[in-house]
């Protein structure tokens, strides 16, 4: 399903002007893609989950479970952070998010599987396992990282000075 000109409308509400401006490279690159074929559409998720990476560092410091040494940190690393299954070591966004509210689990998994989808299985190269996007493919992990903006983005409308732990 190709991601609706909404839910990048909806996403950019949440977003800084630079994490706009790739979503905006991703729809140009769509656009002009249209009746061309390519072997892997992996590429058009690149920006969009670039957009989500920062997206998430802003979001993780507004609802104050991320410190600004952190967020302004080199050696951060997002998709560790948000594993469930390293939910119990110290440094655990996935099991900070939980503990936020009675939604916060859910929250958690939202936004771990829009990474896992939308950027992991993506870029890794593993011998063997060389995976290959359709436009159709590549077009719905773009949507589901959306979504999960909009979903957190929503969240933090409802809680603007971060949740009360």
């Amino acid at each position: 399903m190709p991601p609706e000109t909404n839910l990048f409308n909806s996403a950019s509400f949440y977003l800084s002007k630079d994490q706009v401006d790739l979503l905006n490279d991703t729809q140009t690159v769509l656009e002009r893609l249209e009746k061309d074929h390519i072997s892997d559409y992996s590429f058009l998720v690149a920006p969009v989950a670039k957009a989500y990476e920062g997206y998430l560092k802003d979001f993780f410091l507004k609802i104050k479970i991320m410190s600004h040494k952190q967020y302004n940190s080199d050696h951060f690393r997002v998709g560790k952070t948000l594993n469930p299954s390293l939910r119990y070591k110290k440094f655990s966004i996935y099991q900070k998010l939980t503990n936020i509210s009675e939604n916060g689990e859910e929250l958690a998994e939202i936004l771990w599987t829009a990474w896992k989808y939308g950027r992991n299985q993506i870029f890794h190269y593993f011998p063997g396992k060389l995976q290959k996007l359709t436009r159709a493919e590549a077009e719905e992990r773009i949507n589901t990282v959306l979504k999960a903006i909009i979903t957190s983005g929503r969240f933090l409308d409802e809680n603007p000075q971060g949740p009360s732990f």
